[in-house]
């Protein structure tokens, strides 16, 4: 039978089971988590979403342009320092392809449409000229900030970013270079690092595509020569969006396996969340810091593997038990009925011992909770959206604008005062925010 046959047919008989499972294996209602409430008038929903949208254009839009842009070199600044954007040295691949995703996509949605296009153009030029790896396939991973090379290995994490924003790029100005550079990227990423053997894909590498298996190498994303959620499903996410400007077959075949590790794969077998680390033959690494639920990874985990399924043209339907127990999941052990918002992580099956708020983790949580409440109808879903959201506008927006990275679970300083980095930038919130303001604007409520 031709492996797309097979995958179709593993497709239907994962959503069969999701059908028939629904949310009987161990998921709970948000409300007993201590949430509930009624459902939202349509005057509150259109006042959300207006909140949403200024919340994007002043706290992080309005941060970043122009004053991320490095108008000496290209590309964009990523750390701020003293009240101004600094150069350190190196500029990140992921970093710089997130910054690039955001301005194409305020580009697409009229935001200032003019200034975003300038700052896409600096991101997409500078990626293209310093990353891009023209003789063997590929991003690299750092540059200096001149952009000249600086690591010139590979990983699959940084190049789905470099994936997504190239999409973004493409939607924004029509430009088939740039969709080519997408589709090149993938056929790379399909050639080198997709496992034929165990599926999914072999994440870390040297320039030229060896696999890097030495331990003692310094890593990005997961320990060497592991598999891991993480990249997996920010995959589900570049291929979600490549596959809706061009639903190419071979795509769509890795599209469908990474739904299919998403929502099945790595999630624990004893508990309705998953965990990050696994082996080359998907057996989990059965190691103490890697059995802890990540609730901001699962609850985005929720709406890209739902957008995903919409990519696809596949009923929602069978995948709705599956979304509220994942979800429900990270609301009962992870959301904070005191403060608002999400803790970090916490241990399998057991309330969260690590409460810091992480910028990120609320964002995701944004739309995680929307999605179930489209999904589900339940009005605690969006109470707790709600209350996500008067956490982050009371203590993680900063009067001069952006995030703070990190807070202690009552909203109060920590010691991480980073409002942008290499690893925070435009992304997760200013996503967050669009598509939130976007899904309130439309959504009609149920009556009580």
């Amino acid at each position: 039978m031709r492996p797309f046959i097979l995958h179709r047919l593993a497709m239907s008989l994962l959503a069969a089971c999701f059908l028939a499972g629904g949310v009987a294996r161990g998921a709970q209602p948000a409300a007993s988590a201590g949430v509930s409430g009624t459902h939202p008038t349509p005057q509150e929903l259109q006042r959300q979403a207006k909140r949403c949208r200024d919340l994007l254009k002043r706290s992080v839009y309005d941060f970043y342009q122009p004053k991320c842009l490095d108008l000496a070199d290209g590309g964009y600044l990523e750390d701020w320092k003293d009240g101004q954007f600094v150069r350190r040295g190196e500029k990140f691949l992921t970093l710089q392809a997130r910054q690039l995703w955001f301005f194409s996509t305020m580009a697409t949605e009229n935001i200032e449409r003019a200034k975003s296009l300038e700052a896409a153009w600096a991101g997409y030029s500078f990626l293209d000229r310093a990353f891009r790896d023209l003789r063997q396939g590929g991003y690299i991973s750092k540059t200096t900030d001149a952009g000249n090379p600086l690591d010139l290995r590979k990983h699959v994490y940084h190049n789905s970013f470099a994936l997504y924003a190239l999409v973004a790029y493409h939607q924004a100005t029509k430009d088939r270079e740039a969709l080519r550079k997408a589709q090149d990227l993938f056929q790379v990423l399909d050639r080198k690092a997709y496992d034929s053997r165990h599926g999914g894909f072999t994440e870390f590498f040297y320039a030229d595509w060896r696999p890097i298996t030495d331990p003692k190498e310094p890593s990005y994303v997961g320990a060497i020569g592991t598999k891991t959620y993480n990249t997996h499903l920010h995959l589900l996410e570049s291929f979600s969006a490549l596959y809706r400007v061009w639903p190419d077959p071979r795509l769509r075949v890795r599209l469908e396996e990474l739904l299919r590790i998403n929502t099945v794969t790595v999630q624990h077998p004893g508990h309705r969340c998953n965990v990050d680390a696994w082996t080359p033959d998907w057996r989990y690494v059965d190691d103490a810091r890697n059995l802890r639920a990540s609730y901001g990874h699962d609850v985005e985990c929720l709406w890209l593997a739902l957008d995903a399924v919409r990519a696809l043209g596949l009923p929602e339907a069978p995948f709705r038990g599956w979304a509220e127990a994942i979800g429900t999941y990270s609301v009962v052990h992870g959301f904070d009925t005191e403060h608002g918002g999400f803790f970090y992580t916490g241990p399998l099956g057991a309330p969260a011992d690590d409460t810091k708020k992480e910028w990120w983790v609320q964002a995701e949580a944004l739309l995680g909770m929307l999605e179930l409440y489209r999904q589900t109808g339940d009005p605690s879903y969006y109470q707790v959206f709600a209350r996500t959201l008067d956490f982050i506008e009371k203590h993680l927006v900063t009067p001069e604008g952006s995030w703070w990275a990190t807070r202690h679970a009552d909203g109060s300083a920590h010691a991480n005062l980073s409002r942008s980095s290499m690893w925070q930038g435009a992304y997760h919130n200013g996503r967050a925010l669009l598509l939130a303001s976007q899904f309130l604007s439309q959504y009609k409520p149920r009556t009580n």
